[in-house]
């Protein structure tokens, strides 16, 4: 068939062939063994998407508890996809790895026509898939969106690079219900890749037409457009001195192996991008050169725009950070030949078996995300959850920091902002109190069809976390923090 290529001009190329199924096929078994050793430790995170999931997929409800509307789950389209799963598997962890084998599959076939298109080494989807398999950060992702958001990444660089602005627009919407922050990497590389530039009204046409339907839903049905995370975790307090401009830092200085490991792709795609830019201004970039300058310089967009908005450092933050780094090496080492192919190849197979030697080590299966910040391990809020609705049914229980795991568990009303509307009220007025004349109009427009008037649900008893004590009664429940180590959390009744 032919293509139009990034720079413009039309070529001929072959899709790859059944025979080249193999490689899809060998993905997914490599994706559900990697699933197997991950599945007990997803962090709380994970299941707060999971337990919005099982409320869609099972009693077609939006909340993150059975009896409360909520607008708390980044990621819509994780939610609504898992949710299907869920209703036919009806278990939210096997739905997870559900998503997370295809999600493997589908980035793996995108890549393999990308290189067939670019004129790339077949071994780009090996390279590309399976160092984003095995990265000890991203991989204590497995539960929210970053394997799904890479493969769509994939898909709008294959779209982009054969000149499809039509199909592209449709990932482009994909990938901003998958995180809207993605908006501003689905911007830059729509930007950057001509084929896709000449034909941006399309492009634009049907990313609309694929986001505005749910954010219309979203804006009259559950009082905003854009879910309340932005307000939840946007500013928020750093965490002692580290924010997202420095958190790896954090994590060099917590976990440095894993850290380590999981960012080097960063600092040689960064590299690789700066080559990039010089050659530039030397002569007009190749095809190749414009994909990986695409996906580059929009993970650095992303880095940014998470800095202007003094985010917290949440480890699965800097996971596009990390998908468009690894990207960009691995095209970049597909372009290579000969000696220099080999060399390549060898560096990523040495990175590759440095970060499967860090994630075997944590354990077989693992019984914690190897990066997390976690106040507790999945099995520890897992007996809590468990624990709590036999010992207080019935009652409105206020979580304590975390609730994920524990409302899963629990299907009981543990409430804080992410479960309550009535909490994220207070939230929303000191946030536009603290942004200027824009910022404050457009969050008023925003949650213009909010119930102001809904007031915070009333709790019968609260959960308490208490660094640096052992349990040592009934209603006590055992607590790892990932930083302060051995501690509790109490359930506590509320004065009245």
């Amino acid at each position: 068939m032919t293509v139009t290529t990034a720079d413009g001009s039309a070529r001929s190329v072959t899709r790859p062939s059944v025979a080249g199924l193999g490689l899809p096929v060998a993905a997914a078994v490599a994706a559900t063994a990697v699933f197997l050793l991950v599945h007990d430790a997803l962090i709380d995170d994970a299941y707060i998407t999971m337990s919005y999931a099982r409320n869609v997929g099972l009693h077609l409800h939006w909340g993150l508890i059975p009896d409360e509307v909520a607008n708390s789950a980044t990621s819509p389209l994780n939610v609504l996809l898992l949710g299907a799963a869920t209703a036919i598997v009806r278990d939210g962890v096997i739905a997870v790895g559900v998503l997370f084998v295809a999600s493997i599959v589908l980035a793996t076939r995108w890549l393999q026509t990308l290189a067939v298109e670019l004129g790339l080494s077949r071994w780009l989807p090996v390279m590309g898939v399976g160092l984003l398999l095995v990265n000890p950060l991203v991989l204590s992702t497995v539960g929210l969106e970053p394997y799904m958001c890479a493969a769509l990444l994939v898909g709008l660089l294959r779209y982009g690079a054969a000149g499809r602005p039509a199909v592209f627009g449709v990932v482009a919407g994909l990938t901003v219900l998958a995180r809207p922050d993605l908006g501003v990497v689905v911007a830059v590389v729509s930007l950057v890749l001509p084929a896709v530039r000449r034909r941006l009204h399309l492009a634009i046409a049907t990313a609309l037409a694929v986001v505005l339907p749910w954010c219309v839903f979203s804006w009259f049905v559950l009082g905003s457009a854009v879910p309340d995370t932005l307000v939840i975790k946007s500013g928020s307090a750093t965490w002692a001195g580290f924010g997202f401009s420095n958190g790896p830092f954090l994590y060099l200085n917590a976990m440095p192996t894993a850290a380590f490991v999981s960012f080097l792709p960063v600092v040689v795609g960064l590299l690789v991008l700066v080559g990039l830019l010089v050659a530039r201004l030397a002569r007009r970039w190749a095809p190749w050169q414009q994909v990986a300058a695409a996906i580059g310089l929009g993970a650095v967009a992303h880095y940014a725009a998470y800095s202007v908005l003094h985010t917290a450092p949440y480890h699965w933050y800097y996971a596009p950070m990390i998908i468009g780094g690894t990207l960009v090496v691995s095209l970049a080492a597909a372009r290579l030949r000969d000696g220099f192919a080999l060399a390549a190849g060898g560096l990523a197979a040495g990175l590759a078996i440095a970060a499967i030697a860090v994630d075997l080590g944590n354990g077989l299966p693992w019984q914690r995300a190897i990066i997390q910040t976690n106040w507790a391990s999945a099995t520890q809020y897992q007996q809590l959850g468990t624990e709590l609705a036999v010992a207080a049914p019935g009652a409105t229980i206020e979580s304590p920091g975390e609730i994920g795991t524990i409302a899963y568990y629990c299907q009981c009303a543990v409430v804080d902002q992410f479960s309550d509307r009535g909490r994220v009220i207070g939230a929303i007025n000191d946030r536009e109190a603290k942004s200027g004349r824009i910022g404050a109009f457009l969050l008023r427009l925003d949650h213009r069809n909010l119930d102001w008037t809904e007031a915070p649900r009333p709790v019968s008893a609260r959960l308490v976390y208490q660094p640096h004590q052992a349990p040592a009664g009934p209603l006590q429940w055992p607590a790892d923090h990932w930083a302060d180590g051995p501690g509790r959390i109490v359930l506590e009744p509320v004065a009245r």
